[in-house]
């Protein structure tokens, strides 16, 4: 019943993910957070970052289900996007339904070059199954490097 992957799918889509990454979710989510790892620590602009999340799916993940991500700097809000949660898993090895079986999941995606480096960024990530109910909301400070 461990599950690692949906929030893969929430990190590629914020761009990267941090070790610094802790659920800001309830004890009632389908997916409880054991960990988030990335490599290269920290990512770089312009290049590939593999992130790897582990945790338990008390749930399987289906077709529509939803990530939203938002980011901020200072405060302000720079990043803002809900997103189909198995498009963005779909070209790697665990694309939806994602049974409560899977351990973990990883991803690797190239970090947009317009991506800033070397400011801390705070990125929140939500996803719902497809009736709705909360999978995970993860969320922690972001740095790359140049």
């Amino acid at each position: 019943m461990k599950f690692f992957s949906a929030v893969v799918a929430a990190i590629a889509l914020a761009t990267s993910a941090s070790a610094a990454f802790s659920s800001c979710g309830s004890s009632t989510d389908d997916f409880q957070l054991s960990s988030v790892t990335y490599t290269p620590n920290p990512p770089v602009v312009g290049q590939s970052v593999c992130i790897t999340i582990q945790g338990t799916l008390s749930t399987p993940v289906t077709q529509g289900a939803t990530i939203h991500v938002t980011a901020t700097f200072w405060g302000i809000n720079v990043y803002d996007q809900t997103s189909d949660l198995c498009a963005g898993l779909a070209g790697g090895a665990t694309p939806c339904p994602i049974a409560t079986t899977v351990g973990n999941v990883t991803d690797c995606i190239t970090v947009p070059s317009n991506v800033p480096a070397g400011v801390q960024i705070n990125l929140q990530a939500t996803a719902n199954n497809a009736g709705g109910e909360r999978l995970f909301c993860i969320a922690g400070p972001l740095t790359f490097s140049s």
